[in-house]
């Protein structure tokens, strides 16, 4: 009778250990997504895969963006600053939308990775490896 287990702490045990594991899946998940999001070796929009010499190029703005895209960008800030209609039939109000809505979230995602409690669940998750 000495070697009784209690079925109460085994279950428990195993519980936080499944609950620890898929914290750990979650936080690492956020994690990849927040460093492919920022590859230097893809286009930030599109995500194509740069050539080893375009990656060490510099780029024009703040975003690593292949030469359509960079193209792309460069007719929406001209649009933007009222530079007239564009040469594509493609280039209409809700292309404009896309571009300002993919900024913001390329903005968002830059003040999320900054902010004290992403840093805070980084360093945890690099704690429990």
């Amino acid at each position: 009778m000495s070697k009784v287990i209690d079925i109460e702490d085994r279950l428990k045990l195993e519980q936080k250990k499944r609950a620890k594991v898929a914290k750990t899946k979650k936080v690492e998940a956020v994690r990849k997504i927040m460093q492919c999001t920022r590859c230097l070796a893809r286009c930030m929009k599109c995500g194509i895969q740069f050539d080893t010499k375009e990656m060490y190029q510099r780029f024009k703005g703040p975003y690593r963006l292949c030469a359509s895209c960079q193209e792309e960008y460069e007719e929406f800030l001209r649009r933007k600053e009222g530079g007239g209609e564009s040469q594509y039939f493609w280039h209409n109000k809700q292309w404009l939308t896309m571009w300002q809505v993919w900024l913001d979230y390329q903005q968002a995602i830059k003040e999320y990775g900054e902010s004290p409690e992403f840093i805070e669940l980084l360093r945890e998750v690099e704690g429990d490896r």
